[in-house]
């Protein structure tokens, strides 16, 4: 096992060479128009040929076995080449593959086979013609053919604005000019796809009505006051992410893509993207650290206005610090995630029940929980003494769904549920006391950029580095959508998840029917002593997950009574439903996952290396 770990290290900056290649076929356009007419039918599309074209450069192997299979059985037809011709016709309609032929060939070739036949004897000529043939027509051997070097037929690729006229209403779809002189044109490297292109030129377009100013990822405008905008355009085929260095959108995915797939900090991908692609083209450039990071945010930021249908509006050329911090501000909305508000899918959203499902001959204490007290029994209450007036908030168990308030447990249409869980782990903040504002410097700095400023000129002692956030809470939906997220500081204190709740439902008419959270005993008794349970009580019921419940409920009286996550007696009817299983055997389930917070901390949590 230790080789094979010391022999991967050892590959680890390695490329592979690329291999020696042969010319593109160097013949004129004459030439290559009359082996057209001769092998094919004179209304052969022009994709069609090109097709064929590619198709025969792009294959040197099979046309080194078909030469010599030719050479050695003195056949002009070979089985290689049939298959080449199949693959083809699988590709064609059957429009395009008659075209290959002339009409005096389908009157003689009338069968599927005679017109495979035939059509790999004309491939075959036309190869020969672009001289990609590894023995000669009398069966010499040449040269093996090497894979054929399509450099020369590249496109010229130009960076340019997407739009065709000035957009603005009162320009009236004005024409846009060439903005920039010859000497101004910036040449950047472009990586397009797998490709590393250099040299590419990137133009700019001006409305001379408006004097705004169009590029390939983002629109400026000027306000009248004079200070420059910046449209950026959700819909951008390329995007700038260094002095001289564009992306297109394949690429800018796929930085996004590895992030969350694989947990790959900017670091690990710049040296994947240097060793896998952009080393093997042969260049001198090398893409840094700082490009991949500013790709994340660009792409980022149109992936999210795109999902949120909204064009968004910076201050023209910030840094990607202040990028960053104005794309919070426009779409962060502290945490919420708009998007998701009011998520209809089936595991989220149940319509509502007055009476439970029964399974005859089930436990009936309402302690117990299902998934694990059917078989077993439930165990006695073994906590303090409690007065039985002592959480008389309402006449039944907070479990039970009342027809009282504006949504569900109040709608009779539906119910929903919300899972809450924090994951210990977060960037640092700033180190004066009562202050949770981000650092200005993360690598070496203890204070935001506001008590940085303040403490300039003073003298301190940094003994310690900046405190870290305590938690990252975040707010699921059952089916792990992501409808809200928090930093905590210091601890994940019931009060903080109140003041969440509240900041993220302020309308008790958005409010769910549920929450689940693994102190939800807690967070209740906060509520109830401070006061807030008759703004939440007509609309939300607050449970534990099983968990947490099955361990809470011997010494916690009002966890045991109030927070049953699934009763198995039918106290919550929309908390359980009845299932069958392979043998049609019913068995109860509980309606909504209350693991779904945890099941995306698991994900979560592979950052933290990165945060760190």
């Amino acid at each position: 096992m230790l080789l094979v770990v010391w022999f991967l290290l050892g590959l680890v900056p390695c490329v592979a060479a690329a291999p020696k290649q042969d010319p593109f076929p160097n013949m004129l356009f004459t030439e290559f128009a009359q082996s057209i007419q001769d092998n094919f039918d004179p209304k052969i599309k022009l994709s069609t040929v090109l097709m064929l074209l590619m198709t025969l450069v792009s294959n040197t192997d099979l046309l080194n076995l078909h030469g010599q299979q030719q050479a050695s059985q003195q056949q002009e037809s070979t089985s290689w080449m049939a298959a080449l011709v199949r693959a083809v016709k699988a590709k064609l309609s059957d429009s395009g593959f008659v075209s290959l032929f002339t009409t005096d060939n389908l009157r003689t070739s009338r069968s599927e086979q005679q017109q495979i036949t035939l059509a790999g004897k004309k491939l075959s000529r036309f190869s020969r013609s672009l001289s990609l043939a590894s023995h000669s027509s009398i069966g010499n051997f040449k040269s093996k053919l090497r894979p054929i070097s399509t450099a020369s037929i590249q496109p010229i690729i130009l960076i340019t604005p997407i739009v065709m006229a000035c957009p603005t209403l009162d320009c009236n779809d004005h024409s846009l000019t060439q903005d920039l002189r010859e000497r101004d044109i910036a040449h950047v490297t472009l990586l397009k796809g797998s490709q590393c292109l250099e040299k590419v030129p990137v133009l700019a377009g001006r409305c001379s009505s408006c004097n705004s100013l169009y590029w390939a990822d983002h629109e400026r405008f000027t306000q009248n006051n004079g200070d420059g905008l910046c449209l950026y355009l959700n819909n951008a085929k390329y995007l700038k992410v260094g002095k001289s260095v564009w992306v297109d959108r394949t690429v800018s995915g796929a930085i996004v893509n590895s992030n969350y797939s694989f947990h790959a900090s900017t670091a690990a991908i710049t040296e994947f993207w240097n060793f896998s692609f952009v080393k093997p083209s042969g260049g001198t450039f090398k893409l840094g650290r700082r490009q991949v990071w500013k790709a994340f945010v660009e792409e980022s930021i149109r992936q999210m206005a795109k999902f949120n249908k909204r064009q968004i509006v910076f201050e023209d050329n910030l840094s990607i610090n202040a990028l960053v911090a104005a794309a919070y501000i426009e779409l962060g909305d502290n945490g919420v995630i708009r998007s998701a508000e009011g998520h209809p899918c089936d595991e989220c959203c149940h319509a509502f029940k007055d009476v439970a499902d029964v399974i005859p001959r089930q436990p009936n204490d309402p302690a117990a929980v299902v998934g694990h007290d059917e078989n077993h029994a439930v165990p006695d209450y073994a906590g303090e003494p409690v007065n039985p007036d002592a959480m008389e908030v309402d006449n039944q168990p907070a479990a039970v769904v009342q027809p009282t308030g504006p949504v569900a447990p109040g709608n009779h249409g539906e119910v929903r549920m919300i899972v809450i869980d924090g994951i210990v782990m977060g960037p640092r903040h700033c180190a004066m006391e009562g202050c949770e504002a981000g650092l200005e410097n993360a690598q070496t700095g203890v204070f935001c950029k506001r008590h940085a400023e303040r403490m300039e000129n003073n003298k301190y002692n940094n003994y310690f580095s900046a405190p870290r956030y305590y938690c990252v809470e975040t707010i699921c939906a059952p089916c792990g959508v992501v409808l809200a997220w928090r930093k905590f500081a210091k601890s994940e204190g019931v009060a903080k998840i109140l003041r969440f709740l509240e900041d993220v439902y302020p309308d008790p008419a958005s409010r769910p029917s549920y929450i689940a959270i693994d102190k939800g005993c807690a967070l209740l008794k906060h509520i109830v002593r401070q006061g807030h349970w008759p703004a939440w009580e007509p609309t939300t019921r607050i449970i534990v997950d099983s968990y947490h419940y099955i361990n809470h409920r011997i010494t916690d009286h009002l966890c045991r009574t109030w927070c049953n996550p699934a009763p198995l007696n039918g106290d919550a009817p929309n908390l359980v439903v009845v299932a069958n299983d392979k043998q049609g055997n019913p068995y109860y389930k509980r309606a909504f996952n209350t693991q779904a917070c945890e099941q995306l901390n698991a994900w979560i949590g592979g950052f933290q290396t990165v945060l760190n």
